[in-house]
């Protein structure tokens, strides 16, 4: 029993704290001290507990002795208590289920999730595009980087804002903290699937061009976005053609022993096997750049874009289902006709 004022309190041991994992009890005798307002503190002995609401109680090994709230000698606390006060578990319990400030994600402990007014839609309603993320996949040599600047720049001729991610440029900056070990190759793969996904959430279309070897690491990123905002196109050519272009010197160094683990050589690379894309190059028959970036940018209009105009078609109906007509003046007459005739 802990004295607390005139009134006592029950508390038990953790094996009796199932009801929320908020709730964190050692079961070794130990005195507590607990702020409580204003500077007071109350001790307690049996345990340390914790939730999401109130602050982390501090667990010294003592005897079996409390003391009064007020500073004056109280009740002992025994470790055979039978469970917890109602007015104690209430309290609890709506702390964890109604107030969760704290949350641990990862490694982080204690963050919480700030929300605001201005969303991905206000964002896209701006820029007059829809945010989505173009993963250009293949091997090295393959026309990946050359795809996405030549993508880029169709684009913007469009009037379309866009941003490349490209593998090697990242690990100038956000990534230079990485070498080519397995696990770093994936943590690169990681951080720029996240600095996509943000992108994507401003509203940008992101162009990530990078290897990306493994179908589990791209899938990754994939679930990073909604459904339909990811896009990946295979850049589909053979490793001889890709190791006679040899842009960059790579793979003759890699045949001769001065480079491991390159992808192709001695690592292995996992074709997509659902991509939305897929860009075929064979010897002797290779389009142009900008006829590929033309093909991707197809599908952009006949996909996400038709998915976007459904779903502000969807919207509007329901706004005129539920008689706000007038929130929808700026559409077009031909719309609203298909709205109506869809109602």
């Amino acid at each position: 029993m802990a004295a607390l004022g005139n009134h006592t309190l029950n508390l038990c041991k953790s094996s009796a704290l199932d009801f929320s994992e908020a709730l964190y009890a050692k079961s070794t005798p130990s005195k507590a001290s607990v702020f409580r307002g204003r500077g007071q503190k109350l001790e307690i002995c049996g345990g340390v507990a914790r939730s999401s609401f109130l602050a982390p109680i501090k667990a010294m090994e003592a005897p079996e002795t409390t003391t009064h709230a007020n500073g004056r000698p109280g009740d002992v606390l025994t470790n055979d208590c039978s469970g917890l006060s109602g007015i104690f578990i209430v309290f609890l319990w709506l702390s964890v289920s109604f107030f969760p400030l704290h949350r641990l994600v990862g490694n982080s402990s204690n963050i919480v999730w700030h929300k605001c007014s201005v969303e991905k839609s206000d964002r896209q309603e701006l820029l007059n595009q829809k945010g989505c993320v173009i993963w250009i996949t293949g091997l090295s040599g393959s026309g990946k980087s050359t795809l996405a600047c030549a993508l880029s720049r169709a684009l913007h001729a469009r009037g379309k804002l866009t941003y490349i991610l490209d593998g090697d440029n990242c690990r100038h900056g956000l990534n230079r903290d990485l070498s080519f070990k397995a696990e770093d190759r994936a943590e690169n793969i990681r951080r720029i699937g996240e600095v996509a996904k943000l992108f994507a959430d401003a509203g940008v279309i992101c162009i990530a061009s990078l290897i990306s070897p493994f179908r589990k690491e791209r899938d990754a990123c994939r679930g990073l976005l909604p459904e339909g905002d990811f896009i990946e196109v295979y850049m589909d050519v053979p490793l001889q053609v890709c190791e006679t272009r040899d842009p960059k010197g790579l793979y003759k160094l890699a045949r001769a022993g001065k480079i491991k683990g390159f992808t192709g050589v001695d690592d292995p690379y996992e074709p997509p096997l659902n991509s939305e894309i897929v860009l075929q190059q064979r010897e002797g028959i290779c389009d142009s750049p900008c006829v590929l970036a033309e093909t991707v940018i197809s599908y952009l209009e006949e996909k996400v874009t038709w998915r976007h105009n459904l779903q502000m078609l969807v919207l509007c109906s329901d706004l005129l289902r539920s008689g706000h007509s007038c929130l929808i003046r700026k559409i077009p007459r031909f719309v609203v006709h298909i709205i109506n005739l869809s109602v």
